[in-house]
């Protein structure tokens, strides 16, 4: 008989059930984790996390080089020790400073004016010190755990042939403030760590300033490097080569050493700038590391104002060296006429009232009147070409306008418009008698040493004007950098007939051969220009003027010196223009001839005969 047998279930195997029990633990296991580090723990790990990151520090990348037109070096960079703060960091810890400080040999004050100034940039590293001995450094170094916010490096610093000669026409270079930064992001540049503050450091600021580099570091909790991840190397500023003539400049600011006054030069030819010294000048020393209140304040407390340059952006009345205008006016007006005579009895009246002359010249014509500089004389011309043509030939001359020179601070002087007129004087009158004062340079004129060299270039040019320029090429960095010329803008130019620039430039010729600048005249070299005495109120004695071109046939450079408060034009200012033309004619006539002669006595020594040019 056979057994059917009912079928059996499986009995349940323990292992089928664990492996999804330990699954279920390990899940929770897992979400108990990810919601303790999300939400207990969360503020801990971003904070770490942002520690456990990349760190990149800038480095700074060299100026570029500064030369004058001899290539002489005038801005160079050199690697001084810098000790930094962050502002933020110090501010929160100030017994720091006064422990740097005691470590620096410096007064804390200036430490903590520095981080102020810096205050707008709390975290980046701020100079406050330039210049620490190695010992010092690596004593603040080695301190720098228990000086928070305090570093140091070494960094490529701006260093001045000649910090005070070249004040004026390169500026200084410092970190930047709100306003330099503001002024920087609305020409499209990003601020460096140190920025120009005049000159031209300042307007040159974006070919001069290179780019940054940045080496870049994984760093710890405690913010310590540890491994490096890449580095861009820093890419210097571009060379600036400049007109000025380094060895003119520094002789222009010796020359006015004790006086108040300024000495201009130009080539006239191109319009640029060969000398441009302002007296007293300051030391841009003063100003490297930051500069404290106590100097800050004896600059600014100088009475002889120091910080402003007077070439381009002092103005007063120019005396006799004026009567150019009023002859280029009286031609334009019809009114010049060489022959004609006047008589002077050492005055020029005008209703109950005498213009006084500086001498009893008796009957005489231009030449003479230009040469003794007549006032009689040139009054009388200024009545007979009127004030509308003696105003308007000023400006095109451009007086009461600023030459557009590359510095920032120049001055437009005063040119007594219509406009000025009405604006200015109450009742907006205009009178003979000012007429009269304009004529020889007096009353309500005001013009800028550099609009009066830039006149009398206009004249060695015989009607061209070329704007005045510092700089005349720009090289990219190394020595294989695109060299690339500053071009010349389009000159300004005054119509005068032939015939009277002949008779002008010959009295300028006479004044220096046999008039008022017989102390400017330089054996073996025909030069020419004129002397100026202004009055100025509250001051007993005159301002000294002397504008001037030379040589006659080939007008290389055109001069103005001004000095205040000193006397006549003939004392003072002939004799330091002389001392300028002579250096820079002369001396380059001396150069050339050296060369030539060592050049031929090498070309003798080697058995070859010098070419003929």
């Amino acid at each position: 008989m056979s057994v059917i047998h009912a079928p059996r279930e499986p009995e349940l195997d323990v292992r089928h059930g664990l492996f999804p029990a330990v699954l279920a633990v390990a899940l929770l296991v897992l979400l108990v984790r990810l919601w303790y580090l999300q939400v207990v723990r969360s503020s801990e790990l971003i904070e770490r996390a942002q520690y456990y990151a990349r760190a990149s520090v800038e480095t700074l990348a060299p100026r570029g080089l500064i030369v004058d037109r001899n290539g002489q070096l005038l801005a160079g960079v050199e690697p001084r020790v810098v000790v930094t703060a962050r502002p933020a960091v110090v501010q929160a810890s100030p017994w720091v400073l006064g422990k740097v400080a005691a470590m620096l040999g410096v007064d804390e004050q200036r430490l903590v004016d520095k981080v102020k100034d810096a205050s707008f940039r709390p975290y980046l590293p701020a100079p406050i010190h330039v210049g620490a001995s190695v010992e010092v450094a690596t004593r603040i170094a080695e301190s720098s755990a228990h000086l928070p916010g305090i570093e140091v490096s070494t960094q490529p610093m701006r260093l001045y042939s000649d910090s005070v000669a070249l004040a004026h026409v390169l500026g200084y270079v410092w970190t930047p403030n709100g306003n330099d930064v503001k002024r920087l992001v609305e020409q499209g540049i990003k601020a460096a760590p140190y920025v120009g503050k005049l000159g031209v450091e300042r307007v040159y600021e974006r070919e001069l300033m290179g780019a940054l580099g940045a080496e870049r570091f994984e760093v710890d909790l405690k913010r310590r490097p540890t491994r490096a991840v890449g580095r861009d190397s820093p890419v210097p500023g571009n060379r600036i080569t400049l007109s000025i003539d380094g060895g003119l400049q520094k002789l222009a600011q010796q020359l006015l050493a004790g006086y108040r006054g300024s000495i201009v030069a130009i080539e006239p030819g191109t319009g640029e700038v060969l000398c441009l010294a302002s007296s007293p000048s300051y030391d841009t020393k003063l100003f490297e590391g930051g500069i404290g209140s106590k100097d800050w304040l004896a600059l600014n407390e100088d009475p002889g104002r120091p910080l402003i340059n007077r070439a381009i952006a002092s103005f007063h009345a120019p005396g006799s060296t004026f009567k150019i205008v009023t002859t280029l006016a009286a031609a334009r007006a019809g009114v010049l006429d060489p022959n004609r005579s006047v008589f002077c009895a050492g005055y020029y009246e005008v209703g109950n009232r005498r213009s006084k002359c500086l001498g009893h010249h008796g009957r005489v014509t231009f030449q003479r009147a230009f040469t003794k500089s007549c006032n009689t004389y040139f009054c009388d011309l200024a009545v007979r070409t009127g004030k509308d043509m003696l105003v308007q030939t000023a400006l095109d001359c451009g007086m009461g306008l600023r030459t557009g020179i590359d510095l920032v601070g120049e001055g437009r002087g005063v040119v007594p418009t219509d406009e000025w007129i009405a604006r200015w004087r109450d009742p907006p009158r205009w009178y003979l008698g000012d007429t009269v004062n304009l004529g020889i340079g007096q009353g309500e004129i005001s013009v800028t040493p550099l609009q009066m060299a830039n006149l009398v270039a206009l004249v060695a040019n015989r009607g061209v004007q070329w704007r005045p320029h510092l700089v005349r090429a720009v090289q990219g960095p190394g020595a294989t950098g695109v060299v690339r010329e500053v071009p010349r803008e389009a000159p300004r130019r005054i119509d005068v007939p032939d015939r009277a620039w002949n008779e002008l430039i010959r009295a300028m010729n006479a004044v220096v051969d046999e008039g008022t600048a017989v102390a400017a005249r330089i054996p073996g070299l025909s030069w020419g220009g004129k002397t100026g005495s202004a009055e100025r109120r509250g001051q007993r004695l005159t301002d000294s003027w002397f504008v001037g071109f030379g040589p006659m046939s080939r007008p290389q450079i055109a001069v103005c010196v001004s000095v205040e408060n000193v006397g006549h034009g003939s004392d003072f200012a002939a004799p330091i223009a002389r001392a300028i033309v002579k250096r820079y004619v002369l001396g380059k006539s001396s150069a050339a001839a050296s060369n030539t002669a060592a050049a031929a006595s090498a070309s003798n020594a080697s058995g070859a005969l010098p070419s003929a040019r």
